[in-house]
């Protein structure tokens, strides 16, 4: 049995896992397989953004996920016309993050270049929503994404966003002549998710439902992702008895045992902790303390299929959390707050030394204490002054960041430590991604 405190504490995975790089880092991690791979006879991914993939039919080309635009996306395209000159007949989103579809005016261009039908754009019915919701806040998720994906990005124009000409709620059957394609909701990481079932092959693309890790329900920056939700989902594709399992990223699954695990197993973990933290809640404990108690049976957070490389089981009890508890801590002070400058210059004025937090923070640094240490700088950090002792604590804490980053197994957690130590420093987001550790990731 282990806790959550031994999970985020522990060192980032070397560089020795099977296919990690240097380029699994930033939007790489989304882009692992730049690389044409057959997975049944007339069925092959073709690199993109996730396991992007083609289903040949009489119809033409069915498309799963258009990439991001670009190279990646013409890439793509390349790829496709090694094993077919068939026409697209039809994209489909596999859910609505705005990345995995932006290049597909690409593909428009693509088909009017050889005199063919436009494609037809498929997907649940939550994506236009969503991409409205996109534009809206599109600074704003501009600023996210730049954070954890350490690259500047600049916002997305409304052009961006290629709204579905067909969408449906819960499913949709594709006769193409030979194939038949079912596409199914599979709400999880988004609610407008959808995985793809070939019957006939008893083939499944889980999309953004099947990760070959831990369920990334609560990440930091992001909207909630209800964890039960997302077990009911894993239950109802494992009920379709697949033979074959490509998850969104990583190599597909066919050995029953494992095709089993990569669905119960998580499930079975989401509702665990569902149980654990409601039980402390209503116990009266508040979230840091239910991070601090909660136990991780190793027969399910061990397991291979729930490592935390991207996803984490405490991001897991803080959504849990932020869902019955709203956006207060428990802490008055922070019920109606000062203005975070007013607060941090009072708090500054009332330490009668604050050479001595530097030093407490520093000690605590050589102790190994990294964590701590950045709460300790806090007092410090936070002031909005150049004072020598201010700018001093920024510089460490800016320090103790990417120290931390080598610490937590979450890819997330490392690039928004990263993206705050520059930030800190008053540098441009992702300018020094370049000097960023190396630490082995792989989806597999």
């Amino acid at each position: 049995m282990q806790h959550i405190a031994t999970q985020t504490t522990a060192q980032a995975t070397p560089l020795t896992a099977a296919g990690a790089t240097k380029q699994n880092t930033g939007l790489g991690v989304l882009m692992p397989r730049p690389e044409l791979t057959q997975i049944v006879p007339g069925v092959h991914t073709i690199g993109g953004q996730g396991n992007s993939m083609i289903i040949e039919t009489a119809r033409g080309i069915v498309l799963v996920d258009a990439g991001p635009g670009g190279d990646v996306t013409r890439s793509m395209i390349a790829r496709l016309r090694l094993v077919s000159s068939q026409p697209v007949h039809a994209i489909v989103y596999s859910h609505g993050h705005a990345g995995y579809n932006a290049g597909v005016r690409v593909w428009m261009v693509h088909a009017a270049e050889r005199s063919e039908p436009r494609p037809i754009l498929i997907a649940q019915a939550g994506v236009p929503e969503r991409y409205r919701r996109y534009v809206e806040t599109a600074p704003l998720q501009a600023w996210l994404n730049s954070r954890q994906f350490r690259k500047a990005m600049k916002p997305a124009q409304p052009a961006h966003f290629s709204t579905p000409d067909i969408t449906f709620e819960d499913h949709l059957t594709l006769d193409c002549g030979d194939r038949m394609i079912e596409l199914i909701a599979a709400p999880s990481e988004t609610s407008d998710t959808l995985a793809v079932w070939l019957p006939a092959e008893r083939l499944l693309y889980g999309s953004a439902a099947m990760i070959r890790s831990i369920p990334n329900v609560g990440t930091p920056l992001r909207t909630l992702r209800d964890p039960l939700r997302w077990a009911d989902t894993l239950d109802k594709l494992y009920a379709l008895d697949p033979a074959i399992v490509l998850p969104e990223f990583g190599d597909p699954i066919s050995d029953p045992q494992e095709i089993e695990d990569a669905f119960l197993i998580p499930a079975r973990a989401l509702r665990y902790l569902r149980a654990e933290v409601v039980k402390r809640m209503n116990l009266g404990m508040n979230e840091r303390d239910i991070l601090h108690d909660i136990e991780l049976p190793e027969a399910l957070f061990g397991h291979k299929f729930m490592r935390p490389i991207y996803g984490a089981p405490d991001y897991i009890v803080r959504e849990i959390w932020r869902m019955e508890n709203g956006w207060w801590d428990r802490n008055p002070t922070h019920l109606h707050p000062a203005r975070p400058r007013d607060a941090a210059a009072a708090v500054l004025s009332a330490l009668p030394d604050p050479l001595r937090v530097l030093a407490e923070a520093r000690a605590l640094q050589d102790e190994g204490e990294t964590q701590l240490a950045l709460h300790v700088l806090d007092l410090l950090a936070l002031a909005d002054t150049d004072v020598p002792e201010v700018k001093a604590a920024r510089e460490l804490k800016a320090q103790l960041c990417r120290e931390r980053a080598t610490q937590v197994p979450s890819i997330v957690s490392r690039q928004l430590l990263l993206s705050s130590a520059e930030e800190l420093l008053g540098l441009p987001t992702g300018s020094t991604a370049g000097q960023d550790p190396v630490a082995g990731f792989s989806w597999n």
